[in-house]
């Protein structure tokens, strides 16, 4: 039924690639690999390393254990299809960007046990979510796992208030910035046991929030968590 709905959509209202203009696509896979796509890399250090895994004398202070980044989001192409999918309802958009999501995720993390592994979005306020209308990275945290078969759930953990963008402050104010803001839901705590997170996100700018939330999960007995995002600085 979702194939159908889409494949009728398409034909009523064609999507358009916004770098080449062909059919099907809003960022048709022949231009994706034309980005400047990231290479394999420790999101601390920002030097290679296999798989985006954190290197071992990088995660001192550290609670996240990989970050994998489709592209670079100071690409024009990128950003402008990242802020119609955020910001302007065109919430079709995803469809190009779960499928991306789910091949990069495979490439670059071993999964043999898929029960193992659980997808969540990145937490957003609850006010911010109304006025949008949608959460983005609820949406593609959920294709993501109707595409792979990987369990999904929306409850793990909440932003119990707002909080001013965190790429615009200073180190001291992103931290103060971040206090109290998370909370995780004590009834999943045995439910998360040792399983492994998989976040899901549109752009990952500082490693202060993905921190913040990384470390309240480990704290709860997370066995691994890893980011999944489209873009990054």
């Amino acid at each position: 039924m979702y194939k159908l709905i889409n494949f009728l959509k398409d034909i009523v209202s064609p999507k358009y690639c916004y770098s080449c203009k062909k059919e099907w696509h809003f960022l048709c896979p022949k231009c994706l690999s034309t980005l400047n796509n990231f290479k394999e890399l420790c999101f601390v250090c920002k030097k290679p390393s296999y798989q985006f895994e954190l290197h071992k004398e990088c995660v001192k202070n550290v609670y996240y254990d990989k970050v994998i980044i489709l592209s670079h989001y100071k690409n024009a192409i990128l950003k402008k299809l990242i802020k119609d999918f955020k910001f302007y309802y065109k919430k079709d958009i995803w469809n190009d960007f779960w499928q991306y999501l789910s091949t990069i995720l495979f490439k670059n993390e071993d999964i043999i046990n898929k029960s193992n592994y659980i997808l969540i979005p990145a937490p957003m306020f609850i006010i911010r979510k109304l006025i949008r209308w949608y959460n983005h990275s609820e949406i593609l945290s959920k294709m993501i796992s109707y595409n792979t078969w990987i369990e999904h759930n929306l409850n793990i953990i909440k932003k119990h208030r707002h909080t001013r963008q965190q790429s615009k402050l200073t180190k001291l104010w992103r931290e103060s910035n971040l206090k109290w803001v998370f909370k995780i839901n004590e009834d999943l705590i045995d439910y998360i046991r040792w399983k492994k997170i998989i976040i899901v996100d549109d752009v990952v700018s500082t490693w202060t929030t993905i921190n913040e939330i990384s470390k309240i999960l480990k704290e709860n007995w997370v066995a691994k968590v890893i980011w999944l995002a489209i873009a990054s600085d």
